[in-house]
């Protein structure tokens, strides 16, 4: 007797936690329970491993997360201007095509036994019309979501009690 057997398709990413230098392959807009993000893919990693990216506005009324993606990854900015407060402001296609080939730093985390990606992003080193992130930039923001990741992630990971088994539970219930 003959039969097949079909394994799934896996990535052949680097499951290991920290920082990984990651090309975009995909981006889609989207929203949940009204709220916009942007769900981002990376070559070499499976359709289910992505980085979902949520739209944040600061008290000024702009958004600055999604905004953040963009120009850490070097996408889509077209113009740089100056405001009447000296401010730069950037003019970005942010567009879902402007991300596909551009390359960002992602933290990886354990999460169980699943590997999740940090919201949190850091750039690359590069130089463009507004911008220059050397390695000492790259470091500053790694360290500003190794921050966040210490104090909103990691103690949400820690209270997480573990999973009991079916064999603890029928234990505990015994008299003896």
């Amino acid at each position: 007797m003959a039969r097949t057997l079909t394994l799934p398709k896996k990535g052949s990413g680097n499951w290991s936690e920290g920082w990984h230098t990651l090309t975009i392959s995909k981006a889609e807009y989207g929203e949940w329970t009204g709220t916009k993000f942007i769900d981002v893919w990376f070559n070499d990693y499976p359709e289910n491993f992505n980085l979902r990216m949520y739209a944040k506005v600061g008290k000024d009324g702009e958004e600055f997360a999604i905004g953040n993606l963009y120009r850490f990854a070097d996408a889509g900015i077209t113009d740089a201007l100056e405001s009447a407060e000296g401010e730069t402001v950037l003019k970005i296609d942010d567009s879902a095509e402007a991300l596909v080939g551009k390359s960002i730093n992602v933290m990886f985390y354990k999460d169980g036994k699943f590997t999740r990606i940090l919201s949190n992003v850091a750039p690359t080193e590069f130089t463009n019309i507004v911008d220059k992130f050397d390695a000492k930039d790259v470091q500053y923001f790694k360290g500003k979501a190794e921050s966040f990741f210490s104090k909103w992630i990691e103690p949400k990971l820690k209270d997480v009690p573990a999973e009991d088994t079916v064999e603890d539970k029928v234990d505990a219930d015994l008299p003896f």
